[in-house]
């Protein structure tokens, strides 16, 4: 079993029923969008002119994985390899065939002229073109070729894949090589999400959750965990102790053991938090913080580098991204850092296809796959990647490392695919780096190639007012400059306001394309935005949105965070101290203790989450901000999603307007349209009024 970069060996499928990584809720199959996308918006590509069709990891290398693991846990997952086992032989072994037909079947749909010959030939194309890459080394590619390094060391923390579940890369010009690697089941991203599952979220969505927790407890817990869960060398390395675990061969995360590990405290989902589910979040926060910052430091040594790029769904930890960034700098390790906006594994769509591009064919940096018109990809993308050491890593399960110096081991290759780009990989040049190789932050975002992430679907006004008009929508249209005036002033006002402009973003955050905006010196806000808005937790932090170049007067951060992946605190001088009184809460008490000029951006430990917006990637948002800022003199405003908890981010101006009308939102500005909440009609009102109650929890 091979490790290649990109293989054009048979494939089948992904999913199954535990152990994926800790990033995002399942989305739509690439099919299924393609056909909303077809239905509702032109499409802007030939599905002819496509050279290539890539698949984002090697479902072979994961069932065996799957079969592995069953044999090795036998006979506990006897029932979960019921459940299994057939699913897979009757899809997911023939994965190659299924998903020849289903964009066969896409392709008789956006062209229904076409005749059964000319369909057959299609389906035929992509049986001869359908390539499929590692789940770490789609990671690894998203995480280097978008980034403004020539060369970084690369870090890839996540769930599982195949087999891997941490990845160690360097990278240079279009070149990367592996260097090391840890094997599942030992798991930074699976330990994070057992306690997320034991908290009372659900896996794979709401980790994000547990990271927002954190600061309302403390971590009393550290030492149990380190004790008996995890062993954590000094490389970043570490091993799971398997005994607390259930996730290698049943349904659920953790078990008895884990159970009475932590007396009892296991939360029933929607059941009311306690100090005891604060201080785990708190606890598994700081384990986290410690790996990661671990791995960190021994991936920029181990590849000579002082850049590093971070992708895998732990890699969405931004708290943990932001000690990093803090701490190796202040070691005179790191200069600089770059983070995947879409590092769970929808950004391992972006990666496979920069994989093919750069290292299966080879093509010079430079030539970014996102602006490539002479060949394009269709990717699909979801989560895995790979490891040999499993069977004796599970019997060594008590603790121990895979190694005794670093449970890191050495990439094994095998894979005749990879053969050429060992070879290259072999010829890289060191990577120390000479006398003012590394440019500023600044310049560095500007030069990466995610284009600020805005690499969704955007709308005319033509489109926009047409979709209007078939909803019965009462709006009003208005210039550029008027319209940023009316929605700046109404912000002043406590209005909160549905913002959709241009392309949507690609990733988990909203970046001002697809936002929910309001006032960060509103003090009752974030509670606002969260019970009446979003029907989500109110102890739920909001981020704020800052203009890139009043960064350093609001927050202490000395770098760009265009995507909304790095927390540093509120500048001390907009702080407020607290009391005595205020200094004892506990818990969500917490919540209501005003912190600093900016109150609902600032979480209890006064950090933010920050995005900093950029007039080359979002004029209008900027321009926004601008105008923000001449009224308030405060250059930030509130940034979350623009959808109700549980549904995902709205694209298609008649997904915003029936957020709008399903929510207490004030206005919509949508273009160059502004809508109004008190001038629509009752009948949308009824229409619209239980869009909260349409989607599962998340």
């Amino acid at each position: 079993m091979g490790g290649g970069a990109v293989d054009k060996a048979p494939a089948q499928s992904s999913l199954e029923s535990t152990a994926k990584s800790t990033t995002q809720p399942t989305t739509k199959p690439t099919t299924q969008v393609v056909r909303d996308i077809s239905a509702n918006h032109q499409i802007s590509y030939d599905l002819d002119s496509i050279d290539a069709f890539v698949f984002y990891d090697k479902p072979f290398l994961k069932f065996e994985r799957l079969l592995e693991t069953y044999f090795t846990t036998a006979p506990r997952g006897f029932f979960s390899f019921l459940k299994a086992i057939p699913i897979w032989l009757k899809d997911k072994l023939f994965l190659k065939e299924t998903l020849a037909r289903e964009l066969a079947s896409v392709y008789r749909e956006l062209y229904p002229h076409k005749s059964k010959a000319q369909i057959k030939a299609f389906k035929q194309k992509v049986l001869a073109n359908l390539y499929f890459s590692e789940h770490h080394i789609s990671h690894v590619a998203s995480a280097f070729y978008p980034s403004p390094f020539s060369e970084s060391a690369i870090l890839v923390m996540d769930g599982v894949g195949e087999w891997s579940t941490t990845t160690i890369a360097k990278g240079i010009d279009n070149h990367i090589e592996i260097c090391q690697e840890l094997h599942f089941p030992h798991s930074l991203g699976l330990l994070y999400s057992a306690f997320t599952y034991y908290t009372g979220f659900k896996v794979n969505s709401g980790e994000y959750k547990v990271m927002g927790l954190a600061p309302y407890g403390e971590p009393k817990y550290v030492d149990l965990i380190k004790s008996h869960l995890i062993d954590i060398k000094d490389d970043g390395s570490f091993a799971l102790d398997m005994r607390y675990f259930s996730y290698t061969y049943g349904l659920k995360m953790t078990n008895a053991a884990f159970d009475a590990l932590f007396a009892h405290n296991q939360r029933n989902p929607e059941s009311r938090l306690t100090q005891a589910h604060f201080d785990l979040a708190a606890s598994i926060q700081v384990v986290t913080e410690e790996v990661m910052l671990k791995l960190a430091r021994h991936a920029l040594k181990t590849t000579n580098s002082k850049n590093l790029a971070l992708s895998g769904g732990v890699a969405l930890n931004c708290v943990g991204n932001g000690k990093i960034y803090k701490q190796l700098k202040a070691e005179g390790l790191l200069e600089d850092i770059w983070i995947q906006p879409a590092s769970g594994d929808a950004g391992n769509a972006l990666g496979c296809a920069f994989a093919y591009y750069y290292i299966e064919q080879g093509k010079p940096r430079g030539h970014s796959v996102l602006s490539d018109k002479s060949g394009s990809l269709i990717v699909d993308g979801s989560n895995q990647a790979r490891g040999k050491e499993f069977a004796k890593s599970t019997k060594e399960a008590s603790g121990s490392i895979l190694d005794e110096k670093s449970g890191l081991c050495s990439r094994e290759r095998g894979d005749k695919t990879r053969a050429s780009i060992d070879e290259a990989s072999d010829k890289l040049p060191d990577f120390s780096l000479k006398d003012n190789a590394q440019e500023t932050s600044q310049a560095a975002t500007q030069r990466d190639s995610m284009q600020g992430s805005y690499l969704g679907l955007s709308y005319t006004n033509t489109e926009v007012e047409s979709t209007l008009k078939a909803q019965g929508a009462v709006y009003e249209k208005h210039e550029f400059a008027t319209l940023i005036d009316i929605t700046a002033h109404a912000l002043t006002q406590g209005k909160v306001i549905g913002w959709h402009q241009g392309r949507c973003e690609f990733g988990p955050r909203a970046l001002g394309a697809r936002s929910i905006i309001g006032d960060p010196r509103n003090t009752t806000m974030q509670k606002t935005m969260n019970l009446k808005i979003k029907y989500r937790e109110s102890f739920r932090p909001f981020a704020p949105s800052v203009l890139a170049e009043k960064l350093g007067e609001w927050f202490e951060l000395d770098c760009d965070s265009p995507y909304m992946l790095l927390v540093a605190p509120v500048k001390a001088s907009k702080c407020y101290p607290m009391s005595e009184a205020e200094q004892n809460l506990f818990g969500i008490d917490k919540l209501n203790v005003v912190r600093s000029e900016i109150p609902s951006v600032t979480h209890i430990d006064y950090s933010a989450r920050i995005q900093s917006v950029h007039k080359q990637t979002n004029p209008r948002y900027y321009a926004l901000l601008q105008r923000f800022y001449e009224l308030t003199s405060c250059p930030v405003l509130v940034n979350t999603s623009f959808n109700v908890r549980g549904e995902p981010i709205v694209c298609s101006p008649k997904d915003s307007f029936a957020c709008f009308m399903g929510t207490e939102m004030d206005m919509l500005v949508i273009e160059d349209f502004v809508l109004y909440k008190d001038a629509q009609s009752a009948e949308n009102r009824e229409r619209y009024q239980d869009i909260k109650d349409r989607y599962e929890l998340d």
